[in-house]
């Protein structure tokens, strides 16, 4: 069973669709969100996923989703399925500045810093590559120095 989220670069306002795919043909369906809301719904013999939509996402939507089934026959319930993440974009933000850093001239295997920081705002900026994010304590999986302070040996 997965979780699919439908739309990415999700903005404030935007309206979202959470797909769970299942391998059953009838069941009820249930939409986790950790530490917040629980959806259903019933899925029919001729549907393999269900859909669940919010419109005018707001922060509370944020956060992390997984999805259920459960079967009548024979009776059971499934495991819970792998998460999404659900991530809002607030557009009156402005974007933090980057910069890369080498000592050398960059080729395969060089080192580089990466730089991210933004003035007067006291959140926290993720960085991304190829559209994921990067999980902090992950520079050797990726090539990218985190944190940004660091350079990779």
């Amino acid at each position: 069973m997965a979780v699919a989220l439908i739309l990415q670069g999700v903005s404030l306002g935007d309206t979202v669709t959470l797909r769970c795919h299942l391998p059953r043909l009838a069941a009820w369906v249930w939409l986790y969100q950790e530490g917040g809301r629980t959806h259903n719904k019933y899925k029919d013999k001729e549907q393999d996923a269900v859909e669940f939509s919010f419109g005018n996402t707001s922060w509370k939507h944020a956060g992390n989703y997984r999805c259920q089934y459960h079967v009548s026959e024979p009776l059971g319930t499934s495991e819970k399925s792998d998460p999404v993440e659900l991530v809002l974009t607030d557009h009156s933000f402005r974007p933090p500045n980057i910069l890369l850093r080498s000592e050398e001239p960059v080729v395969l295997g060089s080192n580089v810093t990466i730089w991210c920081w933004r003035q007067s705002y006291g959140g926290t900026i993720c960085l991304h590559k190829d559209g994921r994010s990067v999980p902090p304590g992950a520079s050797t999986l990726i090539g990218l120095a985190w944190p940004p302070s660091h350079s990779l040996g």
